[in-house]
């Protein structure tokens, strides 16, 4: 997919994302932050996006906007918690993120994910995309059963299937290196 067709499917939809986010969080600026969230993250796999059917996707921006906005309202932030200024003293950084050697290792770790999740959307794009749908964006399975004309047992053995393929990978990618 090229940057000019993504910029008309948001022209087409950025509208719709926002007021679907407004009916439930009844501010707008709120609903425009979750939006622009939506699309960053439909930007992140347009590669992966079915152009061909509107229908899809508009339910997948639909479905993204709910998930994203009952996100919204988990994040410990809004909850309102506050810290005592003694509790907030007595905490000390964590060494373990202060180490350079463990911070290498993550950084190492993470690009190995990179690599098995690029390597998963050349070989199985289905399991891919299945996967990008119930773990990026939070869809439910039976949201994407019902898109894939398959049943919700078959999305959920796909998804425990790929996950196993990804541990053996990232295996062999430990292994090499």
């Amino acid at each position: 997919m090229k940057n000019e067709d993504f910029n008309d499917i948001y022209r087409k939809y950025h509208r719709f994302s926002v007021k679907s986010a407004y009916r439930l969080v009844k501010d707008r600026m709120l609903a425009e932050d979750i939006s622009q969230e939506v699309f960053y993250h439909l930007y992140e796999i347009m590669d992966t996006l079915d152009l061909g059917n509107e229908e899809k996707l508009r339910a997948l921006i639909f479905i993204a906007t709910v998930n994203k906005t009952k996100d919204y309202f988990k994040k410990p932030w809004k909850r309102q918690e506050h810290v005592a200024l003694e509790d907030w003293k007595r905490r000390k950084p964590s060494e373990e993120k202060l180490n350079p050697e463990k911070i290498m290792l993550n950084r190492e770790e993470i690009e190995y994910r990179k690599q098995v999740l690029l390597k998963l959307r050349k070989v199985n794009p289905v399991n891919y995309n299945i996967l990008v749908m119930m773990k990026y964006f939070g869809i439910s399975p039976d949201s994407v059963a019902e898109e894939y004309g398959i049943t919700r047992n078959n999305v959920n053995n796909r998804i425990l299937r790929t996950r196993k393929w990804m541990k053996a990978e990232l295996e062999k990618l430990h292994k090499r290196h």
